[in-house]
């Protein structure tokens, strides 16, 4: 059974990339796209993908709010961020919104394949850079 994924990207050519290249990989399907948030919620509680792929900056809602309104209505699927932000306000934001990892776009293919992987068997890894960021926010002395 293939791992089913959406993508919510508002730049049509990455959204297409990202569609293409999930589709095209063994045991993936990519199942639903969309260009903004609005579009993904009123759709993706009937599609009921495994993963959705979550651009953060949309048109209209952006990605964090919509993870937190799909987590609720979708507790089971899993979101991974994929996002050109890696400021510790946004990783935390999209983590608290409910998201299980959160990636940069610039990820390779293949660590982006494995990432979407090991989301949906439950883990929530986090690249190298972002779980150095995690733990400097931790470890920061208060004023």
């Amino acid at each position: 059974m293939p791992i089913t994924v959406s993508i919510v990207e508002d730049n049509d050519q990455l959204r297409g990339t990202l569609a293409r290249v999930i589709s095209r990989a063994e045991g993936f399907q990519c199942i639903s796209q969309y260009a903004n948030a609005e579009d993904a919620l009123k759709d993706i509680p009937n599609m009921r993908p495994g993963v959705v792929l979550m651009d953060i900056n949309l048109p209209g809602m952006n990605g964090v709010e919509c993870v937190r309104q799909l987590k609720q209505l979708l507790p089971q699927t899993q979101v991974m961020m994929l996002t050109v932000y890696e400021d510790t306000e946004n990783i935390f934001n999209a983590l608290a919104a409910g998201a299980s990892r959160y990636m940069l776009k610039r990820t390779p293919r293949d660590e982006l394949l494995d990432a979407i992987r090991e989301v949906h068997r439950g883990g929530s890894p986090m690249t190298t850079h972002i779980a150095r960021k995690v733990v400097q926010s931790f470890q920061k002395t208060p004023p």
